[in-house]
């Protein structure tokens, strides 16, 4: 439905603007660089949601695919889970809602271990936490999660487990009303 390549794996991001600094930008595209360099990954593209493709859109080291904004939970959902990675670079993250969808949806994630990531992913459970602002980690995060498809597998599973597990509506609803 979103006319991406069936063919590639996909790396997703989410950004309303992909000039907002507090989103990593800058650290993302280093980041794909570094991967790319790594001369494995010619079967990998990038999704970008939340944003429309600008009139300069920056280069990303691969192949990128916007979306635009995602307007209803449905279709979101179908995007995290056509994706094999989420990769959620931000410098300052609350909570990191895209986090615990793109789990909920069987997709691991890679984040720097800090802010909001570090209390919802777990390294190498449900998804890989990189060194703070430490874009080689986070490259090697993006390249151990895209390389071994059997792992993908488990750490989607488990992601979905954890969310499912922590951050129900239900369960959230009782730890507000303890």
């Amino acid at each position: 439905s979103f006319g991406l390549p069936q063919d590639r794996r996909l790396i997703l991001f989410g950004a309303q603007a992909v000039d907002d600094p507090r989103k990593g930008i800058g650290l993302l595209r280093r980041a794909l660089e570094l991967l790319r360099d790594q001369g494995s990954h010619d079967d990998v593209d990038l999704v970008i949601f939340g944003s429309s493709r600008p009139e300069e859109p920056p280069d990303f080291a691969f192949e990128s695919h916007y979306t635009g904004y995602v307007h209803d939970d449905a279709t979101l959902a179908s995007l995290y889970a056509a994706c094999d990675v989420m990769v959620v670079p931000s410098k300052f993250e609350a909570f990191g809602q895209t986090v615990t969808e793109s789990m909920a949806c069987g997709t691991p994630v890679v984040g720097f271990d800090a802010t909001g990531p570090q209390d919802t992913i777990e390294h190498g459970h449900t998804g890989y936490l990189a060194e703070p602002y430490d874009t080689d980690d986070l490259a090697e995060g993006i390249g151990w999660v895209l390389d071994a498809s059997e792992l993908r597998t488990t750490l989607g599973e488990q992601a979905r487990a954890r969310a499912v597990e922590q951050y129900d509506i239900e369960t959230v609803a009782h730890q507000y009303h303890a």
